[in-house]
């Protein structure tokens, strides 16, 4: 008699209703404006999600929340539910795991905190989610978690107000991050939008009763549409399956580890529950599996941008093109701090610097063009390509004037063009923070991430950013010979 063969799903097609649902049923709607529960169903809706959306209320059965039916019970729903967010507190979200267990939904995200963090009958609570989705075979997200965000498929549970981000479109990025905390995973996109390279995904993991870290890195390695993965961590459940994932990928990996200190570690116990290990045994499970460390959240952000461009270094050869004396030389500084250098330019480059810029300017690296080019964008330009063409640099921190808000475009196109005709990674400094109400700033730094050219505000900032880069193409060389 022949065995039965067991299809072993992917990790695509078992978390596909978490990400790409159909439908989703917001348990614990509301039509109190001040309430979770209308907050969350209002942030789906704005966000632009296509797919059928049920409010459910015992409540509210039979009436209409923002303009859709209640229903009483996610039993009472007449067609499949493939994802249910509870917005209800720990008890009734297992009530209603089970309800949605006959109902045959397929993912559900718990929001509600009170299980293991508290320890005592809340752990009891988190073993009976497990229980339930052993039982079901229901893909559950948290509990003590926001859910997730799907640019691709204009999903969010996050339950923002997402009417200012109206204003712009929200282009799927090529970063998708996994967070161990809800409200970090909300700063993540929303510094996404004030610097312009969105994400692809987001989620937030909670106490990881069923869904771990890890398992969201396995979907995330598999996900065409991720190029990018960062994490923010307190800790890892499955050190071992982690290991051999980070292992598998050549995808850049950017992690911020918290719970390094005894302090962090106190914290991320009590958030969620997390065992925190030893900051030894975490920087050497990085060196050996290739994962970039942040040192900040913002960094965490900013490494991950970098890294989603295509263009690596061959050497650690760095250019500085500036406008700007003083940010000049802390980027010196900052460059031989991160293992960069900064070394002088070939004298067939030199020569024709000095046919470019006025006599007054530095050409030797860094090459400061004066402010002379302030009326001459095409100046700078041309000094920049004679950078990228020169044979002793490999990467470039480039600082333009950029006071005259009319030439940030025009500017930012400039850096595109360069990166991509010379193949060398370049990294823009603004040095000057103008904030997102500048309209002529906002355009510009959508120039720059749809030509995926990175960008940031401080000088040592682009020397860390390129170094991650420079880190990178040795990660995935040492990946690619195996070893």
């Amino acid at each position: 008699m022949a065995r039965a063969v067991i299809k072993v799903k992917s990790a695509i097609e078992r978390m596909r209703p978490l990400f790409y649902p159909k439908s989703v049923a917001i348990v614990g709607a509301s039509d109190n404006p001040a309430k979770f529960g209308y907050l969350r169903l209002k942030c789906l809706l704005d966000f632009g999600y296509r797919g059928a959306v049920y409010p459910v209320n015992p409540r509210l059965a039979g009436k209409e929340v923002l303009g859709l039916k209640c229903y009483g019970s996610v039993l009472d729903i007449p067609d499949d539910v493939d994802l249910a967010y509870m917005d209800v507190n720990a008890r009734t979200a297992l009530s209603v795991l089970r309800e949605c267990g006959k109902k045959g939904v397929k993912a559900a995200i718990v929001f509600a905190g009170g299980f293991s963090e508290v320890g005592g009958e809340g752990k009891k609570l988190e073993d009976e989610v497990r229980a339930i989705a052993k039982e079901t075979g229901m893909v559950i997200l948290g509990p003590n978690c926001i859910g997730v965000m799907n640019l691709h498929a204009d999903l969010c549970t996050f339950g923002i107000n997402v009417e200012p981000l109206k204003m712009r479109p929200l282009e799927p990025g090529k970063i998708s991050l996994i967070a161990q905390s809800g409200t970090l995973s909300i700063s993540f996109f929303l510094l996404s939008i004030v610097r312009g390279f969105h994400p692809s995904k987001i989620v937030s993991s909670g106490n990881e009763a069923v869904v771990t870290l890890t398992d969201v890195l396995e979907y995330l390695i598999e996900d065409p549409d991720t190029k990018v993965i960062a994490m923010y961590i307190e800790a890892v459940r499955d050190g071992r399956r982690f290991i051999e994932l980070c292992k598998s990928t050549t995808k850049p990996l950017v992690a911020l580890k918290a719970g390094r200190s005894e302090a962090g570690k106190t914290a991320a116990r009590s958030h969620t529950a997390a065992m925190a290990g030893s900051a030894e045994v975490w920087d050497a499970v990085c060196k050996q599996v290739g994962i970039i460390q942040a040192e900040s959240f913002e960094e965490l952000y900013e490494l991950s941008t970098a890294l989603a461009s295509p263009l690596r270094p061959k050497g650690n050869g760095v250019a500085i093109v500036s406008v700007l004396g003083g940010p000049a030389v802390i980027a010196s500084d900052a460059c031989e701090r991160y293992g960069l250098r900064v070394p002088r330019l070939a004298e067939e480059s030199i020569k024709r610097l000095k046919q470019i810029l006025p006599p007054m300017a530095s050409v030797t690296n860094p090459v400061d063009t004066t402010g002379s080019v302030i009326e001459d964008i095409n100046m700078f330009k041309e000094a920049l390509e004679v950078v990228c063409q020169d044979p002793n640099i490999d990467m470039i921190i480039a600082m333009p004037h950029i006071m005259h808000p009319l030439l940030l475009k025009t500017m930012s196109k400039a850096m595109v063009d360069v990166a991509r005709r010379y193949e060398k990674p370049i990294v823009m400094v603004w040095a000057v923070p103008f904030g997102v109400k500048v309209q002529e700033f906002e355009e510009a730094i959508q120039v720059l991430s749809r030509g995926g050219v990175p960008h940031c505000y401080m000088p040592e900032c682009a020397a860390k950013m390129l170094s991650a880069l420079l880190a990178q193409a040795a990660i995935e060389r040492k990946k690619a010979k195996g070893s």
